[in-house]
């Protein structure tokens, strides 16, 4: 609104005076101007020009270095989205093969374990019988002490209540005599 105002304000003080006559534009009027005017334009062109049209020239070239920046970038990254897609692709599979190469490992060792516990019960069964046996021969030999202290005991009460004073002594000559003979 203020930039209407000033213009108005200009156009109202550059007017001529309302009693004025007007002239006809004399040729100094329009020659200097536009001498001036095309002076101006040969300074724009021969100092401004060349500055304008370099620093357009190289905004060009900045921008079309960005532009070509920015397609190796997309063609960069294109690259490496296919190249995720193809290695995910391939995980897919590489997950599969770990896991048969995994079952089949795990097969592998189950059989072995397998093995491995039925060769511990076998050997587990072959020590709990040598020990059944051994506790066998064990029992058999306390058996047959037993039965042998037993026994003497008996012969011994046969022997005193049917031994006489004379049997006794005749006993004793015979040990004493075999001792003699063994020295």
């Amino acid at each position: 609104m203020r930039i209407f105002m000033l213009l108005f304000l200009a156009e109202a003080w550059a007017a001529p005076p309302a009693g004025v006559e007007e002239h006809a534009v004399s040729v100094t009027q329009v020659i200097f101007p536009l001498a001036n005017f095309l002076i101006f334009l040969y300074l724009l062109k021969r100092f401004l020009l060349p500055l304008v049209k370099a620093h357009l020239r190289s905004r060009r070239e900045q921008i079309v270095a960005a532009v070509k920046e920015a397609d190796d970038g997309m063609e960069r990254a294109g690259a490496m989205v296919q190249d995720y897609r193809s290695r995910l692709a391939r995980r897919e599979e590489e997950i599969k093969r770990i896991r048969e190469a995994l079952s089949a490992e795990g097969e592998r060792e189950k059989v072995k374990l397998l093995r491995e516990a039925e060769g511990l019960a076998t050997k587990i069964n072959s020590d709990a019988d040598f020990l059944a046996d051994q506790e066998v021969k064990l029992a058999k030999q306390q058996v047959r002490e037993e039965i042998a202290r037993i026994a003497q005991a008996a012969a011994e009460k046969v022997v005193q209540s049917h031994l006489t004073s004379a049997d006794q002594k005749r006993l004793i000559e015979e040990f004493l005599s075999g001792v003699r003979e063994a020295r």
